[in-house]
């Protein structure tokens, strides 16, 4: 047997060179093989390295040391024993080389009919490109022809159900006319498939047809942007157009690279691919659609703040349909909202025409302090093409303190904050400055301590650094206010009519709080009955005592 080594030559043609390159710099997948292959067999010096990869000097120079180092070892000096070194190392080398050809020939065959089913895939394919938003259909026709002498049903199956074929002849016609496409329309021509009710087309032969295509999505990245990584970016974006720096000279630092990743479209690029699927089960044409999202316009942005682990239900009252681009003339009675989140209820009711419509949200709890944010797309079309209205919804989910207290009584609560990893001074605000107060408005904050806060009454507090203004917490306090306790006490007081000295009566009130308390004195009827004192502080478990005096008119 004859086993030889291929060189790398270079071939020269008319126009064109190229280089003849090795299988295993072209094929990742045989290098392993080989590899496993020469670590069973094992055995001689010179298949325990792999040679690709090698130049034949760095090569050649490795086996002539492992040769100086066996003569070495065995004491072997003489002209004999090393070509006998030098010809046993070349029967090896050929034994190994006829191994990895028998082992390179095997893979080829295994692998052809891969490789020419994939080269034959990419003649029949076709690339397309669609810029999507969120929420807007983006519409394509596909010319799909018969290339056989015998009639041919075809079947048509894509990998995203985002991208979808518009078997519907309304709402072919209507994005036909919304896009201002040219093209012939012919009612009944898709059926569906029984199993699958994947879409099929009859086709004559040689004959050629446009497939609708439509594409929409609803899904985004609903994920968060830190505070800091939107500083970042806006500072590097500033610096950018102020100065007009190439991309070169920007900072490519890690905060950098994650700013911009979480800045980045709502809409995932993505590369989807629709089959066109002959009787016989074989692909008749393949259409690639890249889809490369683009940014939305966003018409309103709501924030909610809601406690922790509990259901936020609200109602938004859509506009009025005047001031809105309109495409049909009962838009009133069309109205469709789509949102972006799965995990969240939206919904809108059928109303009449002119009566004023609400979009219901339902939004599952998140532990504080988590931020839920989604898209609502309110759409005015039957179709669902064009959103009318984008809106963007932020749910706060803040921590909840629930504080009991009396109508008409102050009530005292302590309230912890944890530090940050800095020593910080903290400044505190509340919604309900009338209801709610806090007794240190500011203090230092330690790093990684814990301090308390007290607060009274009822309202939304949150902590805020004073030095770089920055937002470090928030609490929901949640109280529930219940009514005063009242004490009723019946005296029998007796004055005489027209005039006179009057009655007067001792009351005796005992403090049953575990704090002193003032109490104020008031009468329903100033005139018939007036109080020694209008108000009295009383300590912790003492008596004090107070009068009423009481004087008849004589009216």
């Amino acid at each position: 047997m004859r086993c030889c080594k291929i060189a790398c030559c270079e071939c020269v043609a008319v126009r064109n060179a190229a280089r003849a390159q090795r299988l295993v710099e072209l094929d990742g997948d045989l290098v392993p093989l080989l590899q496993s292959h020469m670590k069973e067999g094992g055995g001689t010096p010179c298949t325990n390295t792999p040679w690709w990869g090698e130049t034949d000097d760095v090569r050649q120079r490795k086996l002539n040391r492992m040769v100086a180092v066996r003569q070495h070892e065995g004491g072997q000096d003489g002209t004999g024993s090393e070509v006998k070194t030098k010809v046993t190392g070349r029967r090896a080398e050929r034994a190994q080389l006829a191994r990895d050809l028998r082992l390179m020939h095997a893979y080829r065959e295994r692998s052809k009919a891969e490789g020419i089913t994939h080269i034959l895939s990419q003649a029949i394919t076709i690339h397309h490109t669609l810029y999507a938003t969120l929420g807007t259909a983006e519409y394509l026709e596909y010319v799909l022809r018969n290339p056989f002498n015998t009639p041919q049903t075809v079947t048509i199956y894509s990998e995203d159900p985002e991208l979808s074929v518009i078997t519907d002849c309304d709402e072919w016609r209507y994005f036909k006319t919304l896009t201002k496409t040219l093209t012939p329309l012919e009612e009944g021509m898709f059926h569906l498939k029984e199993g699958t009710l994947a879409p099929q087309v009859y086709l004559r032969p040689k004959e050629s047809v446009h497939v609708p295509l439509k594409y929409q999505t609803f899904v985004s990245d609903n994920s968060v942007v830190p505070q800091f990584l939107v500083r970042t970016s806006y500072r590097l974006l500033r610096l950018s157009l102020s100065l007009q720096i190439g991309p070169s000279l920007i900072p490519s630092g890690r905060s950098t690279q994650v700013a911009k990743k979480h800045l980045s479209n709502t809409v995932l690029a993505k590369s989807i691919k629709v089959t066109f699927r002959a009787e016989d089960g074989k692909p008749l044409a393949i259409c690639q659609v890249s889809v490369e999202p683009t940014p939305h316009v966003i018409d309103q942005t709501f924030r909610f703040y809601q406690p922790e682990l509990s259901f936020l239900k609200k109602a938004l009252r859509l506009p009025s349909w005047e001031r809105m681009p309109v495409g049909d003339t009962d838009a009133g009675s069309q109205i469709s909202v789509r949102c972006s989140d799965p995990n969240v209820i939206c919904e809108t009711k059928m109303l009449a025409q002119g009566e004023p419509q609400d979009v219901y949200l339902k939004v599952p709890g998140s532990p504080s302090p988590q931020i839920r944010k989604f898209f609502v797309t309110v759409f005015t079309d039957k179709w669902l093409a064009v959103p009318a209205q984008v809106w963007q919804v932020y749910v706060h989910f803040l921590q909840r303190v629930d504080i009991s207290c009396v109508t008409g009584q102050r009530t005292c609560q302590s309230l912890l904050i944890r530090g940050t990893q800095a020593t910080r001074k903290v400044r505190c605000y509340t919604s309900h400055p009338q209801e709610l107060k806090v007794q240190l408005a500011v203090l230092c904050l330690s790093a990684t301590l814990v301090d308390k806060k007290r607060e009274g009454e009822r309202g939304r507090g949150s902590e805020r650094d004073s030095w770089q203004r920055r937002c470090l917490g928030e609490d929901m306090d949640c109280v529930p206010n219940g009514n005063p306790i009242f004490y009723y006490i019946a005296f029998e007081m007796c004055a005489p009519v027209g005039g006179g000295r009057g009655s007067t009566r001792k009351i005796t009130y005992t403090n049953p709080y575990p704090t002193s308390r003032v109490l104020l004195l008031r009468s329903d009827h100033p005139d018939l009955l007036q109080f020694k004192e209008d108000s009295f502080e009383v300590s912790t478990t003492t008596k004090h005592n107070t009068a009423l005096w009481s004087c008849l008119c004589s009216n």
